[in-house]
């Protein structure tokens, strides 16, 4: 399991990348977000609970499987992202899905997220140790 640390009232968590198995950057968070299963225009409510540049994870009450193909729709930095995806995993409430097309600005914003993340984390650290 990933050992993780806190900040921003335990509302974002910065995975530690030396107990990691993915090799693409993500940060664990909650995040309001909603979700449509492709071909319908009904959307589902969802809160994030992890974004990465591969994909991301979700709490849900919608019944989703392996295989699912999606829009996310959610904002960071003041602007909305509609991400196509597909469902990897599934766990009870949580679902784990793999972007299948995302633009290269969708991607330097969402990698610009985690980084700043990282920062805002040692930034904390520092003033702790002050």
């Amino acid at each position: 399991m990933a050992a993780d640390k806190s900040f921003f009232n335990e509302s974002i968590r910065i995975m530690d990348p030396t107990h990691q198995k993915r090799k693409k950057a993500r940060t664990q968070m909650e995040l309001t977000a909603e979700f449509c299963f492709d071909g319908q225009t009904a959307s589902h409510p969802c809160t994030l609970t992890d974004l990465g540049t591969g994909g991301l994870s979700f709490l849900s009450r919608a019944s989703l499987h392996s295989g699912d193909r999606l829009s996310v729709k959610f904002k960071i930095r003041g602007k909305t992202l509609t991400l196509a995806s597909e469902v990897i995993r599934t766990a009870g409430k949580n679902t784990g899905v793999q972007y299948k097309s995302i633009t290269e600005e969708d991607l330097a914003l969402i990698q610009e997220f985690i980084h700043s993340s990282f920062f805002e984390k040692d930034r904390r650290s520092e003033k702790k140790k002050s």
